[in-house]
């Protein structure tokens, strides 16, 4: 009977997590046509992957490389305008932008040339001008991959050109294209479609470059669900193309329909399949799923009161709001929220964090949002605390005071000492002047 009910249990157990892991994986066992050897469907507001084929499987990523290139330029130069003179350039296989030694160029120029032409020589001369060398560079694109996520990632140049030593990921790619694109200045270079550079000097004419992704402006023509279609398709604001013999044609894409932002990574295709397979990836999820906001941010606006400051209470809120991504026809539960807040050190300036906000499912914790001060907050000793000159007279005098106390008990210890020794010394010689009678 005993042997019986285990058998009975068992089986219920593993039909149990059958059941469960067929609902988990719901993206996944969809089967969806696609020539690309490789592809991931992912939300862009979670990171959460949607569909994927040999997502994780070792690719040659070509040009999609220069969308962690800007990255990492865009992350580590904080000024645009700033202008690099073009000099040593050494010859670079494959697209360029026709640079010449002696022009100049400003970074957000040579950021539009790597991102809508492709151009290989801009990306040597960016990555030249943030870490002084090609080699130096790479590092930094390999660390600040590593720091998302990326773990199957090494770059071994900053534009893409075939080496066996770089290779990525559909879901890394993925992972990568995310991080770029919460760049409002990124966002806008990959939209552009088409690029003017006036003539110079060194070279004598204009350079007047389209944008390499067909989706934001071709009149070319691709079968999809049995209709001859454009190309071109409107809910797409980017991202980059990429294409080696190794690596076949490949393709990151970002689309915008109904609040909702997917990012597809294709990769390992031919001829405009590239546009098919990446359309067909974003139209599945913009078919089957939908977002839902779990922590409004205005709704989450709390307070603190605060001893001897100015305003009396702190006021603070999420730094955004947070949603999740659900396929249709399911609905949100077993959200939980709890606010932990820091040790409040005065002053508070706007925008200071001040806390995290951790949302749970169930019994896990899915996301943390930095809680934020949403106004300055001063003591009421700000006048003295909050000024430098003031604050830097006080620590001096502190200390100078400190000083004096240390000084003045080592002479007080110092007497004691002296007292005790002298003390001592009559004390023995007076028992060396009157010794004690032996009895007889």
């Amino acid at each position: 009977m005993k042997k019986r009910l285990s058998i009975l249990v068992a089986f219920l157990m593993v039909f149990t997590s059958m059941l469960g892991a067929t609902g988990k994986s719901f993206a996944n066992n969809t089967k969806l046509d696609l020539t690309a050897k490789y592809a991931v469907l992912m939300d862009y507001e979670t990171g959460e992957v949607l569909y994927g084929k040999n997502r994780n499987e070792k690719l040659y990523p070509a040009s999609t490389t220069k969308v962690w290139t800007a990255h990492v330029v865009l992350k580590h130069v904080p000024d645009l305008s700033q202008v690099i003179e073009i000099k040593d350039l050494p010859p670079i296989d494959g697209s360029s932008m026709y640079l010449r030694n002696g022009e100049s160029f400003t970074v957000r120029d040579l950021l539009n040339a790597l991102l809508v032409h492709s151009s290989n020589d801009a990306a040597y001369v960016l990555a030249t001008y943030v870490s002084g060398s090609k080699s130096e560079f790479v590092k930094l694109m390999n660390e600040e991959a590593k720091a998302i996520g990326a773990k199957n990632t090494h770059f071994n140049n900053p534009h893409g050109l075939p080496d066996k030593e770089h290779y990525t990921t559909a879901y890394d790619m993925a992972l990568m294209a995310r991080e770029a694109m919460s760049d409002e200045v990124f966002r806008n270079i990959v939209k552009t479609k088409t690029l003017t550079f006036e003539a110079t000097e060194a070279y004598p004419y204009a350079r007047i470059f389209k944008n390499t992704n067909k989706f934001l402006s071709s009149n070319e023509k691709i079968k999809y669900k049995g209709e001859e279609i454009n190309i071109q398709y409107d809910i797409v604001d980017g991202i980059k193309t990429g294409y080696t013999d190794d690596a076949g044609r490949c393709l990151l894409s970002s689309g915008v329909k109904n609040n909702m932002r997917l990012i597809s990574a294709v990769f390992k295709t031919n001829g405009n399949n590239l546009y098919l397979d990446s359309r067909t990836l974003l139209d599945y999820g913009f078919e089957n799923y939908y977002t839902t906001t779990i922590v409004e941010k205005e709704k989450f606006t709390n307070s603190k009161k605060v001893l001897l400051s100015k305003q009396g209470e702190l006021v603070y809120e999420p730094e955004y709001s947070y949603k999740t991504i659900l396929p249709n026809g399911t609905k949100p539960k077993d959200y939980t929220t709890n606010i932990k807040l820091d040790k409040i050190d005065l002053p508070i300036h706007k925008g200071d964090k001040v806390g995290v906000l951790e949302v749970s499912n169930g019994d896990k914790l899915e996301h943390t949002i930095n809680l934020v001060a949403k106004d300055n907050v001063n003591s009421i000793f700000g006048i003295i605390t909050e000024n430098k000159a003031i604050m830097s007279a006080v620590k001096l005098a502190l200390a100078g005071l400190g000083a004096l106390v240390i000084f003045i008990l080592l002479i007080i210890l110092r007497k004691k000492s002296k007292k005790r020794k002298k003390y001592n010394s009559s004390i023995y010689s007076n028992k060396t002047k009157h010794p004690k009678k032996r009895r007889r």
